[in-house]
Parts: C-alpha cells; structure tokens; sequence
C-alpha cells in the first residue's frame, strides 16, 4: 500500500512533528534520490515535512518515502538545474593510440582511393608482360600421312600485352620482367581491333610457313605465295623506325617485288651496313602507297650484316601442299612462334621424340629459307620460360644477351636457322632420331 503525503517545514534531517505520536526521522542518498525512513505512533495521519514545497510517496510497510533529487540552483528561466557527472580523464597512451589509428585509416582509404582512380585512368603505353607456354605437338593435326607420338615438349612462348592504365604502368616500371613501351611502338596508327586483326593474320602466316618449312625438311616439295610483307613490329631507333609503321605492307625493295616477307628479308640481305635502300609501301591506315628511302646498318650480333629494325609476315599467304597440316593456335597473334611451330610438325611427322622425352621451349620467327628471324618480347618470354621448368630455351642470336640476364640457371642457346635449332635439340636430348635428322643436314626440294 503507498500512500501520499503533504510536507513543508522543517529541512531535512531535523526532527518532524506528527499530529500524534513521536517521530524519530532518518534520511541518506541512494543513487540521486533523498529516502527518508521514519516511526509514527499513529499510523492513521502520516505527514512528513522534507522540503519547502512538494510531496513524498510513502511506502507503509516499509515505511521509507522517496522524493526527486534536490535541486542544487536554477538556470535564468527559473527552472532546477542539475549537476552532470563527469566523465573521467582518458589515459594519454590510449589518446595517442586513437590518433594514430586515426591517421593511419585516413592515410588506407586515400591510398585505396588513389589506387582506384588510377586503374581506371589510360594512359599512351601498352605493358609487356611473362604470358604462357605451351606445347606445339598437340596443337598440329595431320590428315593424308602417318604421324608419331612424342613423350617430349617443344614449346612455343607468348607475351601478355594490355594497353596501360597509370597503375598498371607504374607497377611496370617498378618490375623489371614488364615493359612498358609507347602506343605507337605497338599499334602505329591502327586502332587496337584492326591491330589484332593484323597479328591474328601473321599468326596464319607464320603457320604457313612452318607447314612449308618442316615438310621442305622432311623433303616435300611445297610452293608459296601473297600479296606483300606486312610489318609486325617497328625496332625504336632502328631504320625502318623513321619510315615504316607496324601493318604498314612493304611492296618493293629497289624495286624489286615483294610477294612474300622471305622476298623482303632475301632483299635486304643482299646490301651492306649503310646502303640506302627504297620501299615501296602500302600504309596499312589505308593512305596512297607511297616510296620511302632510309639506310641499313650492321645487326648487333653480326656487324657484317645488315639490319633494316622489323619483324614481318607475309600478306595473303598461300600454299600447296602435299597433304593437310593444321596447327591450332587459338588466340594467340603474330610471327615469333614460327621455330616453335616448325619443329612441331617435324616431331609429329617422325618416328621417337626430338627432344629425348625433355622439355624445350623456343622463340623466333621462321622464313622459308629456315632462318630465325628476330622477336620482340624476349626478356618476359624467358621469364615464362623459366616460370614453366623447361630447362632449354632456343633463341635468335640478337635476342641471347637479353634471354640469359633473365634465364637464371636455364640453359639459352642462340639458333640462326632451324638445323641449328635441330642440332641444339638433338645435343640436349640425344635423341637417335633427332641426331640422325640434325646431322643429315637439308633433305632435296624441288
């Protein structure tokens, strides 16, 4: 039962007087609030004096009253106010703590923002990175002559090309196995579909060539043909910089035709290192042919040599052929899987394995005449090279300083032509059939 009582009087803490009975009042504080206890005589009139003005609930089997706290002053509208706790101090280590927790979230998400940003920002350069490699055996197919097994590999090596962004390009600058070079080394003026229509078109002629290069060893006789060398690739610096761009397709040499990219190579081999040369060029953004003069200089590797900076396919490639060779090289663009792809069709087309049941991986163009021409690329090439376990790699002389800074303890040979590249192989893995065909040199063509 609660029952309520009027009070006024006599503070808190001092004797009350009840209309009957004696009072013996007692009060403390419990959590803000001021709680009376108190014993009457007469149980019938219970008033309590505790403050000026208000009222106390009594409880009257306990016999405490409670009332709201004391008010400790009041405000300029009148109105109590009251005293806040305060809160207590925090400790100077956590504080610096905080900070630097503070500062260093700040600093995250503006790294992440930065970083962001910059994925989505292009900019003029494409990067070069380590791509794949993979075995040519199972890729040709065969139909109208007996093929072979091989428990061995020779493989052929790609690059991973992307057009720049500003933090792919910085991580590239940053990594020694990625180039990042100019978009105009790469795509000229073409845009970068017609681009890969271009090197989709060189992969078809550097297959073509193989076919007609292996059978010509095996000793078939096989006919080409096109309609011109189509530039691949332009060396920054070299001759061919100042006049050709790459898709652009070479016409003549001096005025001497050029069907093939063979008929292009075999034309420049014909001069020495500082001969001026002219081309008749068909500009591959579809501008009027037009003729361009600039001078060859010494290769690198061979100073008596000359050296006009490209790497070339042949335009409209055509072949007659014995019997039907198919490479399958799915996606993959341009020439440089030329010696790959000619020693493939060699080791189907012949008993045992060239490489003695090991792994070997190569690089570089091939013409119809079995020489290996140069490719761009080669450092992430030899990086995937070795990235993959073969402990071989066959490369072209001008690419073999760079191949071995990044080979580790691979072993790099330099090949000029594919007997070269069979006698390497042939060493390497002591194949009898392999020697035999090395050291039986080039087989009768008609």
């Amino acid at each position: 039962m609660r029952r309520r009582g009027a009070f006024g009087g006599t503070p808190v803490g001092g004797e009350r007087t009840l209309s009957r009975g004696e009072i013996r009042p007692l009060s403390l504080r419990r959590g803000g609030f001021r709680v009376g206890a108190w014993q009457a005589g007469d149980e019938d009139q219970k008033t309590w004096d505790i403050s000026s003005e208000g009222q106390a609930v009594i409880d009257a089997e306990t016999d405490f009253a409670s009332v709201p706290p004391e008010p400790v002053g009041t405000g300029a509208s009148g109105v109590p106010a009251f005293v806040q706790p305060e809160a207590p101090p925090i400790d100077p280590i956590l504080r610096r703590r905080y900070r630097r927790c503070y500062a260093f979230g700040g600093f995250i998400g503006f790294l992440i923002t930065v970083i962001t940003i910059a994925n989505y920002v292009t900019v003029p350069y494409f990067t070069i990175a380590p791509g794949s490699v993979r075995s040519t055996e199972p890729l040709v197919t065969v139909d109208g002559a007996p093929t072979f097994a091989s428990d061995g590999e020779i493989s052929f090596t790609t690059v991973s090309v992307g057009e720049a962004t500003a933090f792919t390009a910085a991580l590239g600058w940053l990594d020694p196995s990625v180039e990042v070079i100019p978009r105009k080394a790469v795509l000229g003026d073409q845009q970068p579909e017609e681009n890969r229509k271009r090197n989709l078109e060189m992969m078809d002629g550097s297959k073509q060539t193989a076919q007609v290069v292996a059978l010509r060893r095996l000793g078939y006789d096989v006919t080409a043909t096109g309609t011109g060398a189509v530039i691949a690739f332009v060396k920054e610096g070299s001759p061919a910089d100042s006049v050709l761009d790459p898709n652009d397709v070479v016409l003549s040499v001096d005025g001497v035709p050029v069907k093939i990219a063979d008929d292009l190579v075999s034309s420049i081999n014909t001069k020495q290192p500082g001969d001026t040369i002219t081309l008749e060029i068909e500009p591959g953004n579809g501008d009027p042919i037009r003729k361009s003069t600039t001078t060859v200089v010494a290769r690198e590797s061979d100073p008596s040599k000359p050296m006009l900076g490209i790497q070339a396919g042949t335009r409209n490639l055509n072949f007659d052929l014995p019997f039907v060779v198919s490479i399958d090289s799915g996606d993959v663009g341009g020439p440089s899987a030329g010696l790959a792809f000619t020693l493939g069709v060699i080791d189907v087309l012949t008993p045992g394995s060239l490489t003695g049941g090991k792994s070997v991986a190569t690089t570089g163009t091939m013409d119809l005449q079995g020489n290996v021409g140069p490719v761009g690329g080669v450092p992430q090439k030899t990086v995937g090279v070795r990235r993959s376990g073969a402990k071989l790699f066959l490369v072209p002389p001008d690419e073999y300083d760079e191949a071995v800074r990044f080979a580790g303890d691979m072993q790099v040979v330099a090949v000029r032509t594919l007997d070269e590249a069979l006698d390497a192989i042939a060493k390497y893995g002591n194949d009898p059939s392999a020697v035999a065909l090395a050291s039986a040199g080039p087989l009768a063509s008609q």
